[in-house]
């Protein structure tokens, strides 16, 4: 048992130090030497320390990877507990859920925290910020070449900053103009990237002031193998983005990352996503909502996928969009080819989401739709109740289903009203795949949240006017 080895070898160390204090007196070594600042008792309990958190850290990473041996998704408080008594012993703890998958422990003054993907992060790597400055200085840090890889950033307050300074991202992005798209320039030398864990705790970040052309813009410019969650963007704050890659909290994320529990509350201009610009690579955005007007913008939550550089160079990604409300209203004044109420061009799956809010494409393009104006892939558990608006491949969840192998679309409605020129429908505009349409109701339809599913629930406090709402709402 990890208690009893930790015992034997501390007898084992004070039997040790006695001896050698003893031999060195004899010898004549003062006192100052031995137990001063840097004196040499000092010193070996500086070395028992370091050694105990190191054992103590490796016994927490061995209890986490013999619940994630059992194959579960998730840890789970039950099964993390039983094995942190297995590995501790008699140690007391206490193990705090975070509401994320992700878990606080607590070892009498020591601190941990423990990830939904099973990383271990030990309190010297943790941040705490709490003010304005704080979060500059952490800024100015990524933007040096910190990425904070293993590192745990978190929020203890709410912060305000100073609407009359233009907000410089966290995670600097910049793309040559010898590269033809975001993807050519993500690996730029001169790009700083964040790839930590970054907590708001639910706080808020208001009075950002982005008013610029520039790429890779929002809270965080550049994310790369990293975690944002858990942060507000307040209603006072200013976006007026005209780049590629810009969103309210994250403009362009790459590779593998989370994205959960975000929330913008600001309305934007000339903006891809009121959540996350451009994410390239298997991402995941589950948990996030966007309450601002995007004024010409691609997605509430998500602009793009993969950029817009073609499907084929990405066969083997896929992205996830889980949980995810869209209540602004959307429009494109500009001439892209895609808009939808939660994303607008889009490659992988979208579950368990809806729009409320009005989709509005100003021009004659098309492919918009009230979840996804283009996607390449599924979709389920979805509905619409915004109006939607467009000139041609206009549908009530979706505006373009392209030809994704085995691509499904299933437990689905739309009550909203679809108005276009051509090739518009109720739940898609145009079938490219002619994927088949599985249980999905339109405003003619009769149906229950029983018809639609166990994604489904009756709208008993009448938030939606009585048609079925998800179960998370």
């Amino acid at each position: 048992m990890y208690k009893q080895k930790n015992k034997q070898r501390g007898i084992t160390l004070i039997a040790l130090v006695v001896s050698i204090i003893v031999l060195i007196i004899l010898a004549g070594v003062s006192i100052a030497m031995l137990v001063g600042e840097n004196g040499i008792i000092t010193q070996a309990q500086r070395a028992d320390e370091l050694t105990t958190q190191a054992q103590q850290k490796e016994a927490i990473e061995l209890a986490v990877a013999s619940v994630q041996v059992q194959g579960t998704l998730e840890l789970g408080k039950t099964k993390l507990e039983l094995a942190l008594q297995s590995q501790l012993g008699d140690t007391e703890y206490s193990l705090t859920e975070n509401g994320d998958g992700s878990f606080l422990l607590q070892i009498a003054e020591r601190s941990y925290y423990i990830d939904s993907t099973g990383e271990v992060i030990a309190e010297e790597n943790m941040i705490a910020i709490g003010t304005a400055e704080e979060l500059k200085a952490f800024r100015d840090e990524v933007n040096s070449g910190n990425t904070y890889e293993g590192k745990y950033i978190y929020l203890t307050g709410n912060i305000t900053l100073d609407i009359n300074e233009e907000w410089e991202p966290i995670g600097y992005y910049v793309q040559d103009s010898k590269d033809t798209s975001i993807k050519d320039s993500i690996y730029n030398e001169n790009n700083k990237p964040f790839s930590g864990i970054f907590d708001g705790k639910d706080y808020t970040v208001d009075y950002m002031n982005i008013n610029n052309s520039k790429n890779g813009q929002g809270l965080f410019g550049l994310v790369i193998n990293g975690q944002i969650k858990n942060i507000n963007l307040g209603e006072n704050c200013s976006l007026n983005i005209g780049g590629m890659g810009c969103g309210g909290i994250i403009g362009i994320v790459y590779e593998t990352g989370k994205i959960y529990n975000c929330n913008n509350y600001a309305d934007m201009e000339k903006t891809r996503g009121g959540i996350v610009g451009v994410a390239i690579g298997s991402i995941t955005i589950s948990n996030c909502s966007n309450y601002g007007d995007l004024s010409d913008a691609y997605g509430g939550i998500l602009g793009s996928s993969n950029g817009i550089d073609g499907w084929e160079e990405f066969a083997d990604v896929s992205h996830t969009i889980i949980n995810c409300a869209n209540y602004g209203n959307v429009a494109k004044v500009s001439s892209s080819e895609f808009l939808g109420g939660v994303v607008g061009y889009f490659k992988g799956t979208i579950k368990n989401s809806f729009n409320s809010g009005m989709i509005t494409m100003n021009n004659d393009k098309r492919n918009v739709g009230g979840i996804v104006g283009d996607i390449y892939g599924n979709i389920a558990n979805c509905y619409n109740v915004g109006n939607v608006t467009g000139y041609e491949m206009v549908g009530g969840i979706i505006g373009l289903c392209v030809a994704a192998p085995n691509s499904s679309f299933e437990n689905c409605y739309n009550i909203g009203n679809i108005q276009g020129n051509l090739n518009i429908g109720e739940l898609i505009g145009y079938n490219g795949s002619e994927t088949q349409i599985i249980n999905s109701y339109t405003s003619l339809d009769t149906f229950t949240a029983e018809n639609l599913g166990n994604a489904f629930k009756e709208d008993t406090n009448n938030i939606n006017n009585g048609y079925p709402i998800l179960t998370w709402q």
